[in-house]
């Protein structure tokens, strides 16, 4: 058993001797009066279903030929926030190797508090009154660094922002996800802390940040309050325009895999205006490999805006993909900033999606992952030099935007 599917049983472990420790005890999210069984039992029992039904889709092999050295991330709400107990716990002293005390009341207190967040309503969503709202001046020689799926806080993203500084950008976007649950905690030493330490200055370099389904997982607070606050960022959606262009930032996660309103009434107003639209978001509009495209609402939303559009560029697959034109557009996966995977083996499960390039390379130092990076735009009128760029500084591939 690889390290990827020792991590995976372990959270799956410790959810199952929660879920047994919790059984009976008054629950810390009813309210009074309500007779209802313990809501942090119903929220573990159904990701125990979700963590079961995950293993049958995938199998064992499957999960063994997955890169061992990265930390298994589940696409799953409370195993999630059960992964920033387990972080939180762990800063405290307390040890987590196998056998692990459900038992201890301060991994019970911590492991409450957490689920707690999967009950409360998501933050409020920061609405535009005017469709000139959440606009930018973009210089007309800007250098633009785009990365994804980044907000681990480990060695590996550390050596992408330490990149991302050295190109001297002018602006710096992150395209979504602060693991494991984007908490508060979470929001600021994953993410804003590894900015101060290692990217550029602020003073040099303006940042933007798109929220990710694990930014939502902990309700989107770390998100909206801790880093749109410490940046200076008046909502979760943006467009950055000069005279030829505009990148034009999307909120994909609040509702996932769509738009919460009035966003599309705002992103028909900026693909309508001047300059060639690239869109960013954290979720794919289409993908050659992931089939939870297939329920997506994104492409569905904004298709008939697409003959408009140049790029998009997004997130959420942890890989680096380079796609031939689809739907009249340039559609570029750059999910590989923190959490880096290897392209599943075969043909593409969309094989209508043509792929030009993918980065497959193992990565020297991580156990034969794949590469961490991240994309760099550098604006020079009417054309962009665009560079996929490594964690050590080494470009993949390079391709003009004319």
């Amino acid at each position: 058993m690889n390290a990827l599917a020792t991590q995976r049983k372990f959270l799956i472990d410790v959810a199952k001797a929660t879920f047994g420790a919790l059984q009976g005890e008054p629950s810390v999210l009813e309210t009074a009066g309500d007779a209802q069984p313990d809501a942090v039992e119903h929220l573990l029992e159904a990701a125990l279903e979700w963590a079961r039904l995950e293993g049958a889709s995938m199998g064992a092999e499957a999960l063994e030929e997955v890169s061992a050295a990265e930390p298994y991330m589940p696409y799953n709400q409370t195993l999630s926030l059960l992964q920033s107990a387990c972080e939180e716990y762990a800063k405290g002293g307390a040890s987590l190797e196998v056998p692990f005390d459900a038992n201890d009341p301060g991994w019970k207190e911590i492991a409450k508090q957490k689920l707690k967040a999967a009950s409360l309503p998501k933050h409020a969503f920061a609405e535009h009154t005017s469709v000139t709202d959440f606009t930018y001046d973009l210089p007309e020689d800007a250098v633009v660094a785009l990365f994804a799926d980044w907000g681990t806080g480990e060695p590996t993203a550390q050596r992408v922002m330490q990149q991302i500084k050295a190109c001297q950008p002018t602006h710096a976007i992150h395209l979504g996800d602060v693991y494991y649950a984007g908490t508060p905690e979470e929001s600021r030493e994953h993410f804003l802390d590894i900015i101060d330490k290692h990217g550029p200055s602020k003073q040099s370099c303006q940042y933007f940040a798109l929220p990710g389904n694990h930014d939502y997982y902990s309700g989107g607070y770390g998100y909206f309050d801790g880093i749109l606050a410490a940046i200076g960022q008046e909502a979760s959606y943006f467009n950055l325009r000069n005279s030829k262009w505009q990148l034009i930032g999307l909120d994909s996660a609040y509702d996932e895999y769509a738009l919460h309103e009035p966003q599309l009434e705002w992103l028909k107003a900026q693909v309508e205006g001047a300059g060639k639209p690239i869109l960013l978001s954290h979720h794919q509009a289409f993908s050659p490999y992931d089939h939870r495209v297939t329920k997506s609402q994104l492409l569905k939303k904004t298709e008939a805006l697409l003959p408009r559009v140049f790029a998009w560029f997004w997130g959420h697959e942890h890989r680096c993909v380079i796609m031939a034109d689809h739907l009249g557009i340039k559609a570029r996966c750059i999910g590989h900033g923190g959490i880096p995977s290897i392209v599943p083996y075969g043909a593409p499960i969309f094989p209508d999606v043509p792929v030009t390039k993918v980065d497959e390379r193992a990565a020297p130092d991580t156990e034969g992952t794949c590469y961490h990076g991240f994309a760099l735009l550098r604006f020079k009128g009417g054309s962009v030099d665009v560079s996929y760029i490594d964690e050590y500084g080494n470009p993949f591939y390079e391709e003009p935007f004319e």
